[in-house]
C-alpha cells in the first residue's frame, strides 16, 4: 500500500512542471503572431504540446473564406468579446462540418470552431470540433397553410367561363 502513495506522490511531481507549462500566460508568442493579432493570449483557451511542439486552443466563429488559403474568424476571446481576424489555412484542409469533410471555401458563416495553432505561426494546425450554427441545425417544417380547394375553385371557374364563351360563339352562327 505504501509503494501505490509512493509511485501515485512521484507520478504527481513530474508532472506538476508539465502541468504548469501548459498555461495561457506562460506562452511565449512569436513576433510575427504578436503583429497580426496583439491580443491573441486573451483568446487562448488552453495549452497542448503535441511531438514536442506547442500548440493554442482557440474557439472562434467562421466568417468568411479568402483567396489564397485565408479564412476570416471572429475569435472567441476569455473577456466575451470578438475579435475578428484573418488566419492562413492549409490549402488542402477540409473541415468535418457534421460528418461530411468539406473545404473552408464551402464552409457557411456562422460555424463555431474549436482548433489549434503553433505558438509560432498565425495559421490553423488542426481543427477538433465544429458546431454549426442554431439556424442550420433546426430544419422546421413550413406550416401547412394550403389546400388543393382554391385551386380546382380556380380551375372550375375556369372552365365555366371557356364554356360560356363556345357556347355564345354558336350561339351567333
Amino acid at each position: 500500500m505504501k509503494k501505490v502513495h509512493t509511485i501515485a506522490l512521484l507520478t504527481t511531481m513530474l508532472s506538476l512542471p508539465a502541468m504548469a507549462n501548459t498555461k495561457c500566460d506562460d506562452v511565449s508568442w512569436h513576433q510575427d503572431v504578436l503583429a497580426k493579432y496583439p491580443s491573441i493570449a486573451n483568446a487562448c483557451q488552453a495549452v497542448v504540446e503535441k511531438d514536442g511542439q506547442e500548440f493554442v486552443k482557440l474557439n472562434a466563429e467562421f466568417i468568411r473564406y479568402h483567396e489564397p488559403h485565408k479564412v476570416q474568424l471572429a475569435f472567441f476571446e476569455r473577456d466575451g468579446t470578438k475579435e475578428r481576424q484573418t488566419i492562413a489555412v492549409k490549402h488542402d484542409a477540409k473541415v468535418d462540418a457534421g460528418g461530411n469533410k468539406v473545404g473552408w471555401d464551402a464552409l457557411p458563416k456562422g460555424y463555431k470552431l474549436e482548433f489549434y495553432i503553433p505558438s509560432d505561426r498565425f495559421e490553423v494546425h488542426e481543427v477538433v470540433n465544429v458546431t454549426p450554427p442554431p439556424h442550420l441545425t433546426q430544419t422546421a417544417a413550413l406550416p401547412k397553410t394550403a389546400s388543393w380547394l382554391p385551386a380546382l375553385g380556380a380551375l372550375g371557374m375556369t372552365l365555366i367561363g371557356v364554356g360560356g364563351f363556345i357556347s355564345r360563339r354558336y350561339r351567333r352562327q
